[in-house]
């Protein structure tokens, strides 16, 4: 029993060391950015919302272009 214990802490040990070695990847590869101050108030922000009639009139003004 001794054995397939140090044989499971052992593949433990190196699937540590893969997530590492793949988290420093995913990092080098898109890095995590920090938002700047203008996408965090986007992001909390209320988004407006077209009526079906402004809607309209959008595509009726595109569509005689």
């Amino acid at each position: 029993m001794a054995s397939v214990s140090q044989t499971l802490n052992e593949i433990r040990e190196e699937m540590r060391e893969l997530r590492l070695l793949y988290k420093e990847l995913v990092n080098k590869l898109a890095p995590v950015e920090e938002a700047t101050k203008e996408e965090k108030r986007a992001i909390k922000q209320v988004d407006e919302v077209a009526s079906e009639e402004e809607l309209m009139k959008a595509l009726a003004v595109h569509s005689r272009d």
